[in-house]
């Protein structure tokens, strides 16, 4: 009938594509010891600072505030932090310098004045400072404590050293570190977690409390850095740079879960989702194929388990087992389920986060529409999703690339590539619809395995005719005006009263092909039957794509990401293509005065190496589950966080190509992709957007060993990824040293 196509026809982009604080007070420079970490990093001690890297921290991830949020908060909003003393007078810095392994103990004597250097070649790849009259990238207040990493530095520089100022600090911390480009990659120091986060309440030294460093003292101003490297052995003039970095006067809450895949084939081992909370130092799974207990996936004609038309058989899975994890999203009950697309023929499933088991509020009968084939992606809202009203906004699949209408939820495909020639037929376009999860009325789905079939049976009438009859009840069809396109991807308001959405000329997967050659944002009001549709003005351009809409968590602002159409500049289509950037909007749509903004975020900077010319692929933005107002300067408070294929190599991982499926329609870019952090700022007044340069998410490739060893690294393409308050469990992962020289 069928043969498997693999993984690669849902997502063809991942085939191509430190210590103890001590008292403030004088003594000489302190050295990065080999002194014992308690929970937090209360071993050791010593004049100045003293930095153990043994031991670990507990991360309590459902705690949207762990991982170092302030704790000393505004009561009438509990994101925003209060400085814990005086400007001027904090004491997050110490007066020492902090002096890496093997750095000379004359260290400050080699640099001399911090006004002592000369411009040249270097260039900080993290965090992307200031320059030109843009502003350097900005940081939630509780995020993971950021790292310097720097490129361009000349041949014979081996020492750096790093110099970070704020107004509120009595002191300019100041540290060296020894620099060595083996491997080709950049090294990397971290601001010490005690002086990002600050000292615990239960410290006999300080009894200040948690989150009163230099995130919480610091926030809602730049933070000056100055970096200089010279020559250790034969030192002359350094050379320097000097910028601005900033850190939001927020926190963001949250976990974040995202799909991540390694390889073109699939296994049981090649794709899951992973996930961290905000502030922890690394990530663990969140599901694998392996532990998902949804099982019966049906073949498209209805008539056998999936997996019974493989031709070969996939190893390691059972026929009608769940063989991929696409598309996510979080079911909004607070317990920690997610919804997804499987693999071909696209229906959907379902799984508790770090179990595996069915996901709770999805009834029977709903779970029998949901295998049914040909569905796309899908969303959900609070606002709908309470007794009596839960609802699963998606597409479903109604007319094949024959001209053939859908006219069973199963049946053959119109064409078969074995029966007459040509490629099978395929889902052309899409309505969306929905499927009432509260949905509990019988719908015969049990299909005994073998090769056999039961294809124009009574028990395979009887399916169909169940579903046929569940239409209006336990699903529908949302009208939107659309003709001759497809309808996918949409986001639900917040507010659940309105639908953004895309329409595109070919959408077979359930999203926009990488061959289509139209792809725009429109708007409909939500209701279960639907409406006439508007376009989003800012991101319906004909003359461009758009796609991947979602709405920000105050449903004031929509992010997208728009392309070229297809032709001599790109070849893409929609679909990780090659050009892609992030782009807001407001939610009402662009007007003369608050236009459609391009982030700062989509810019990769100029230490990496990127030829942007051949494109980095960002892509797949989405929210952070708050927006923050703040009174005291009139500005609201949004980060996203987006996928892109920019260049990107450290400790943790290394750029790869993923493998070319020759039978994916998507033949783009295959470098692998990493996940990226964007601020957007919002002026209440006049509606004016301020964005900010991406933030590579240092943690996201860093997660405890199985094999009993305190951490390992992951070399995976990281994609898709939701943003939302959910709960995993506690993290334990040992705190990354400070000072970290490649070998």
């Amino acid at each position: 009938m069928r043969k498997y196509l693999g993984l690669a026809v849902l997502s063809a982009a991942i085939v191509a594509s430190a210590g103890a604080c001590g008292t403030k007070g004088g003594g000489g420079p302190s050295r990065v010891g080999d002194g014992g970490r308690g929970s937090l990093g209360s071993g050791g001690s010593g004049a100045g600072f003293v930095f153990g890297n043994g031991g670990g921290s507990v991360i309590d991830t459902g705690n949207p505030n762990s991982g170092g949020a302030p704790a000393d908060v505004d009561p009438t909003n509990a994101n925003i932090t209060h400085p814990t003393c005086q400007a001027g007078n904090c004491t997050d810095f110490p007066e020492a310098p902090i002096m890496g392994e093997g750095v000379p103990m004359n260290a400050p004597q080699l640099f001399g004045d911090p006004t002592n250097y000369t411009a040249g070649s270097l260039c900080v790849l993290e965090p992307q400072l200031s320059a030109n009259g843009k502003p350097g990238a900005m940081l939630p207040a509780n995020w993971v404590r950021p790292r310097f990493r720097v490129a361009g530095v000349p041949a014979g520089v081996d020492l750096l050293e790093i110099r970070i100022h704020s107004p509120v600090e009595a002191n300019d911390l100041v540290a060296y570190t020894k620099y060595s480009a083996a491997g080709g990659i950049a090294p990397s120091w971290y601001l010490p977690k005690e002086i990002w986060t600050g000292v615990p309440s239960t410290d006999p030294l300080q009894n200040r409390p948690s989150g009163s460093g230099l995130a919480n003292n610091a926030a809602g101003q730049p933070v000056s850095v100055l970096i200089r490297g010279v020559n250790s052995s034969a030192p002359g003039k350094p050379i320097g740079i000097q910028g601005d970095f900033n850190i939001a006067p927020v926190v963001a809450t949250g976990s974040m879960v995202f799909w991540t895949v390694n390889s073109g084939e699939v296994t049981l081992q090649s794709s899951k989702l992973l996930g961290f909370a905000v502030g922890d130092e690394g990530v663990a799974n969140a599901l694998t194929l392996e532990q998902v207990a949804w099982a019966g996936e049906i073949g498209e004609d209805g008539a056998v388990q999936r997996g019974v038309y493989d031709d070969p058989p996939l190893k390691d899975f059972k026929d009608g087992q769940v063989r991929c994890i696409g598309c996510h999203t979080t079911v909004p009950d607070d317990t920690g389920g997610v919804l997804f697309g499987d693999d071909w023929p696209w229906s959907l499933a379902g799984a508790k986060l770090n179990t595996g088991a069915m996901p709770t509020g999805i009834a029977a009968g709903a779970q029998a529409i949901m295998k049914t084939p040909w569905w796309g992606q899908q969303a959900m809202t609070k606002a709908h999703w309470a007794a009596g009203d839960k609802t699963i906004v998606t597409s479903y699949g109604t007319t094949f690339t024959s001209g053939a209408k859908r006219d069973k939820p199963w049946a053959k495909l119109p064409h078969y590539a074995s029966e007459g020639g040509g490629p099978d037929d395929k889902i052309k376009w899409h309505s969306l619809a929905w499927i009432d999860a509260e949905y509990a009325a019988t719908i015969p789905v049990t299909v005994a395995p073998g090769k056999e079939g039961d294809y124009g049976s009574p028990d395979w009438d009887a399916r169909n005719k169940a579903v046929t009859a569940a239409e209006g009840t336990g699903w529908g069809l949302i009208k939107t005006g659309d003709t001759a396109a497809s309808a996918v991807s949409p986001s639900l308001s917040h507010d659940g009263k309105s639908i953004v959405y895309v329409t595109s000329d070919y959408t077979p997967d359930g999203h926009p092909d990488a061959t289509a050659t139209t792809a725009d944002v429109k708007t409909v009001a939500f209701s279960r039957t639907g409406g006439a549709s508007t376009p989003l003005n800012g991101a319906a351009d004909p003359g461009l794509l758009e796609y991947y809409p979602s709405y920000s968590q105050d449903d004031k602002l929509i992010a997208f990401t728009q392309a070229p159409k297809p032709g001599t500049a790109s070849p893409d289509g929609p679909y990780y293509n090659r050009f892609g950037k992030i782009m807001v909007v407001p939610a009402g749509g662009a007007t003369a005065t608050q236009p459609a903004v391009e982030l700062a975020a989509n810019d990769p900077g100029t230490c990496g190496g990127d030829d942007v010319t051949k494109g980095i692929i960002n892509s797949w933005p989405k929210w952070s589950p708050n927006a923050v107002p703040v009174k005291a300067n009139g500005k609201t408070y949004y980060f996203l966080v987006f996928s892109s294929a920019r260049k990107y190599g450290d400790e943790f991982s290394k750029q790869f190509a993923l493998p070319v499926n020759p039978l994916s329609s998507f033949k783009g870019l295959s470098q692998s992709s990493q996940l990226y952090l964007a601020a957007v700022v919002v002026d209440d007044a006049t509606g004016a957007i301020t964005s900010y340069p991406a933030v590579y998410i240092w943690n996201q490739n860093r997660t405890p060993a199985a094999n009993g060893a305190s951490t390992a690294t992951l070399q995976y393409s990281n994609l898709t990824p939701a943003w939302d308050p959910i709960e995993l469990p506690p993290l334990v992962i040992p705190d990354v040293p400070s000072d970290i020289v490649p070998k």
